[in-house]
């Protein structure tokens, strides 16, 4: 099931990318405009419910493509700093801790000159 659902996010994120989809957003605003103009509430809830499914559809695939990405990153970087004997191996999973240890980290990093 993971690799289903990887497989598909990655695809529908691949597409969201391109221009047809563009085109697909023009088209749906295009819909919006005429329901909200025609004064129709069936064609205007109908365009309104359509619009939020392909939203709510959207969001999780962009994120679950950009948790990918940015873990892939996280590895790549981990990769380098363990390959560098100058760097810390503290920073090795910085990701994952909470927002003060990354802070004073990166506080730890500043050139005191520079202040």
């Amino acid at each position: 099931m993971r690799k289903l659902f990887d497989r598909l996010t990655a695809g529908c994120a691949r597409f969201t990318g391109r221009p047809a989809m563009f085109g697909i957003c023009i088209l749906l605003a295009l819909i919006g405009v005429a329901a909200y103009v025609s004064g129709d509430d069936h064609f205007l809830n109908g365009a309104n419910l359509g619009l939020s499914v392909v939203t709510l559809l959207l969001l999780p695939i962009l994120q679950a493509t950009q948790n990918r990405d940015g873990a892939a990153l996280q590895a790549k970087l981990d990769e380098l700093i363990k390959s560098n004997i100058h760097a810390r191996d503290a920073l090795i999973g910085l990701e994952s801790k909470g927002e003060q240890e990354i802070e004073a980290l990166r506080q730890s990093v500043v050139d005191p000159a520079r202040e």
